[in-house]
């Protein structure tokens, strides 16, 4: 055996980050990911699956912003090997003043440029080491592999949610728990197998607006031995596409090939793609993938969803088996 360098493959795309409802000091924000399959023929944004969502400060939400006056507040800890600079930055075509913040601890670095005036965040790099390898060969170190990342602010826009100023569905305040069921399914040259996806959602938090819930989730395949299910935090706001509710009185006034919404950088066009006395399903789509929410017309329950994308060739598809 012979020690060498091993390089992973690189991967670039797109975040993009909806802020779901602002409840005083809480927002709900909700964070979905999108390739750049450029290299492979598509050049439109590949949907991703497994977003993520989460209940944050609104002072400090994460990387995405931070409170101006708290920023303003920062400054350099050579013992905690913190640097807080002002510097020029460019983004697009503005010279802009920010505040960068660097950060080495325990071998990891990560570099954060904000916006001085809006305390939006303008770039961001890191380079983060994992767990050392469980097997250690002759020669090896026995670190763990280092990951480098970095992004740089590209747009934000206003969002027009049909439902958005319409009062929560009378339902979501007492709800429990939701348990949805459905097949994967494959829309490539490989035959559909017996999978089966699931996710149960339980109730850890409410708000004005918005629900937190923890969540279960994981797929089941016949024949083969059964795997543990992911667990995980999720959070719904009034003021989204693709959550857990739409309002009832929106919902009525909505007709079938509407278009909703046309984002310039992710190319996906949200429609009303089916619409009768039962139910009204809204998708996001492009060339490249489909996310479809249906929605009860009469309660605004969320009862269905499905996800497609051009690279797994798979379609995951829910339905709501029961509520508690």
């Amino acid at each position: 055996l012979s020690r060498s360098n091993q390089r992973g493959t690189s991967g670039s795309g797109w975040n993009q980050i909806t802020v779901a409802c602002i409840d005083g000091e809480k927002v709900v924000l909700s964070s979905s990911s999108f390739a750049n399959a450029g290299a492979l023929g598509n050049n439109q944004p590949v949907p991703q699956q497994g977003g993520s969502s989460a209940v944050a400060p609104v002072a400090d939400p994460g990387d995405y912003w931070m409170d101006p006056n708290k920023l303003a507040g920062l400054h350099t800890v050579p013992a905690e090997h913190v640097l807080v600079t002002h510097v020029p930055w460019k983004a697009g075509d503005h010279r802009i003043d920010a505040i960068r913040i660097q950060i080495v601890k325990e071998g990891n670095y990560s570099d954060h440029v904000y916006d001085a005036k809006t305390g939006l965040c303008l770039h961001f790099a890191g380079s983060f080491r994992g767990a050392p390898p469980k097997y250690v060969g002759p020669g090896d170190m026995g670190q763990g592999d280092t990951t480098l990342t970095r992004g740089d602010f590209v747009s934000a826009r206003y969002l027009s949610i049909p439902w958005a100023r319409e009062a929560v569905p009378g339902w979501v305040p007492g709800l429990r728990a939701l348990h949805y069921r459905g097949p994967i399914i494959s829309r490539g040259p490989l035959p559909s197998g017996n999978s089966l996806f699931f996710i149960d959602l339980k109730v850890v938090a409410q708000g004005r607006g918005w629900v937190q819930l923890a969540s279960t989730a994981g797929t089941q395949s016949r024949g083969a031995p059964s795997t543990p299910p992911g667990k995980a935090e999720l959070a719904f706001g009034r003021s989204q596409f693709g959550g857990l509710w739409a309002g009832p009185v929106a919902l009525a006034k909505l007709q079938r090939g509407q278009v909703l919404d046309e984002d310039p950088v992710t190319r996906m066009q949200t429609v009303v793609a089916k619409a009768d006395d039962k139910s009204i399903v809204i998708s996001s789509r492009n060339a490249a993938g489909e996310i479809s929410g249906e929605y009860d017309r009469h309660t605004g329950m969320l009862v269905a969803s499905s996800f497609y994308d051009v690279l797994s060739k798979q379609e995951w598809t829910l339905r709501l088996q029961g509520r508690e």
